[in-house]
C-alpha cells in the first residue's frame, strides 16, 4: 500500500496552523517533510501520525480489565417510584 503524500497546505489545514507556525515545526519541532524545491513541500501521512504520536502528552493506557456490570445492583430501585 502506498502512503499517501501531503502538501505543506494539507498538513496547515490537518493540524488547523498557520503557514508561520507550519515553518516553525519544520525548523525547530523537526517536522519531516519532503522538500522538493524552496516552496514544495510534501509529507508522507505516516509520518505525520508518527511525529504526532511522539508529541502526545496523555497517551492512552493499555486497558487491563473491563468493568463488569454488577448483576445484584437493582436498577428498578433507581428508576421505580
Amino acid at each position: 500500500m502506498e502512503d499517501k503524500l501531503l502538501t505543506k497546505y494539507e498538513v496547515m489545514d490537518y493540524l488547523n496552523i498557520s503557514r508561520r507556525h507550519f515553518e516553525k515545526l519544520v525548523t525547530e519541532e523537526n517536522l519531516p517533510i519532503i522538500k522538493i524545491t524552496q516552496n514544495k513541500r510534501y509529507m508522507r501521512l505516516s509520518d505525520l501520525n508518527r511525529y504526532l504520536n511522539t508529541k502526545m502528552i496523555n497517551k492512552p493506557l493499555e486497558k487491563v480489565q473491563e468493568l463488569q456490570p454488577d448483576n445484584d445492583f437493582q436498577w428498578n430501585n433507581i428508576w421505580s417510584k
